[in-house]
This record gives structure tokens, sequence and C-alpha cells, in this order.
């Protein structure tokens, strides 16, 4: 079994386990501690109850596949939750010792709002193959999720990333490269770009081809014709191997997706016709300097 489908059976079987208890608590005698919402928004739910029980209450919350606790005085009887994402349905429930309490489900509420623009993209350090970005944060309501780093002209570097900086790698030399940046918020809401700065690759003088990929195979095969391709990754003369480009073929044709993958062995695609699908990978240093193909690997794919 995958590791995605090793995944999604987990959190299936988690959801089922929620459903289970929200329905065996639902529909059991009447629990004495009405736990109840009292307000919401769009990372936060704040609940209360009635005193009922002996013991020091405990909130049960399901979240991203597990339970979390938080053990409360008796004397208190509200309890606000933070740190939630916006327009997404939480479960909670109480206990007192072995007394236990109701349980409610709520959505917190939707963020409609994107994020300010990213202030102050700035080029730091520029070589043959690589830049590195800077750029203030972005303001929001429910808080950053990453942000996304978009150049032209574009060789696979569509960057997602967490902190307010990022490197871009493989990147060809003698050439002028344009970047903005935009922020996607808690509730997928993206802002407007950045200010766009261009920097120049500095020239190269390397002629030699990376070695070419080895041991090129499907990995995972997920259905309508997505598959995770893994390799064993090539090795360059000058660029360490987080900046060679690996360009797909499908049939003897460019990968229709047209990002290349870059320092990595492992990639997801797609094929392109219902039957036979045949994948090859070419390296590609940071100099545009061309492997190789690899082995060749067919699988039989449906196409929804």
């Amino acid at each position: 079994m995958s590791v995605r489908i090793a995944r999604r059976v987990t959190t299936l079987l988690g959801l089922a386990a929620v459903a289970v208890l929200a329905t065996s608590l639902a529909t059991a005698a009447p629990k004495p501690a009405n736990l109840r919402v009292t307000d919401t928004t769009e990372t936060t739910v704040a609940l209360a109850w009635n005193a009922f029980g002996s013991s020091d209450y405990v909130l049960h919350f399901w979240k991203n596949g597990n339970w979390e606790r938080v053990t409360l005085p008796r004397t208190q009887t509200s309890y606000t939750w933070t740190g939630l994402v916006p327009n997404v349905d939480y479960f909670f429930w109480i206990k007192s010792g072995t007394v236990a309490g109701n349980s409610v489900m709520v959505k917190t509420d939707p963020d409609l709002t994107p994020p300010s623009a990213p202030g102050n993209l700035r080029v730091g350090t520029v070589t043959a193959s690589q830049i590195s970005l800077a750029w203030d944060a972005s303001t929001d309501d429910s808080g950053i999720r990453e942000y996304r780093v978009s150049m032209t002209p574009q060789q696979g570097n569509l960057v997602w990333t967490g902190p307010t900086s990022a490197t871009l790698v493989g990147l060809a030399p003698s050439t002028e490269f344009t970047f903005t940046v935009k922020a996607q918020d808690l509730g997928y809401n993206v802002s407007p770009a950045s200010n766009a700065v261009s920097a120049t690759t500095e020239a190269s003088t390397d002629t030699s081809p990376p070695t070419a990929p080895t041991d090129l195979r499907v990995f995972d095969e997920d259905g309508c014709g997505e598959v995770e391709l893994r390799w064993t990754q090539s090795m360059d003369n000058q660029d360490p191997q987080s900046a060679i480009r690996y360009r797909i073929f499908i049939n003897g044709e460019p990968d229709p997706v047209g990002i290349d993958a870059i320092g990595t062995g492992r990639w997801i695609t797609y094929g392109v016709v219902d039957g036979e699908n045949t994948f090859v990978l070419r390296a590609v240093d940071s100099a545009g300097n061309v492997s190789a193909s690899s082995n060749s690997y067919p699988i039989q794919l449906n196409i929804c």
C-alpha cells in the first residue's frame, strides 16, 4: 500500500470513528453538560457548558486525525479554542471523570478577504544558476498559509514557501528573470502580486551535461492517469543535485503540464492517452546542458 493510500485510509478511518462517536453521543440519553457553541470566528470557536460531574473537565477536540485534549478546573465552564482554519468543521465533546457530556460539531466562519500584497520584494545573491529573493510579510485576518514565487521566463520554478525568502535554483546562465510574489491565507484567498524585480544570472563556462537519470519507474498509480514517478538523481560536474532539473517526456513528447522537476528524484504527473504511456527523463544543468535519456518506463493508464 502506498504512503498516500495509507494516509487516505487512516483519514477515512478517523472520520468514521468521529461519525460513530458523534452518533453514539447524539442517540444516548440526554447529557447534563449542555456543551454549546457561543461564538465562532474564522480561527476560533467559543464553547460553554453547565456544571456537571465531580471531577475536572476534559474537553476533547478532533484535529488533523488526532484527539487533542485540555483539562479545565471545575470552576471554569467556558473555553475558546484558537488557531483553527476558516470554513472547516470541528468536533468537540466534554466529560468530567467518568461522566460523559454531549458533543457539538461546528464550522468556523469562512475567510473571504485576501491578504495584503507582499511588500518590498528584493534580490539578494545572484550566481550563474541561482537567484535569492526576500520580501516583507503580508498581513491577513486569519493568517498566512504560504507564499507563491512566480518567475518569467518560467523554468519550472513556481515555488510555494512558508518563510519570506526563497532561492530559485537550476536557472539558465546569462538570462534575465523577473519575479513577483503572492500570499495565500488560511482560507485559500490569494493576495495581489508584490512589486516585480528583475535580475540577470551570471555567465557560465560549463559545457558538460549531467549524467543520465537511472532507474525511472512508476512508484504509485492513483487512477485517472495520475502517476508518481521516481528515479535515481543525476550528477553534474558543477551543479549540486538540488539545482538539476528533470524534463519529463511522455510518448516522446514533453509533458504537457510544462513544469520541470528540480532537485528531486520523485514527481507526480499524468498520462496523456488511454492505454500505454511511456515515460522518459532527461536531466538539465544550470548551464542548459542536457543529459542522455533515462530508461523508458511504459505503463497502461485509464484517463478520466
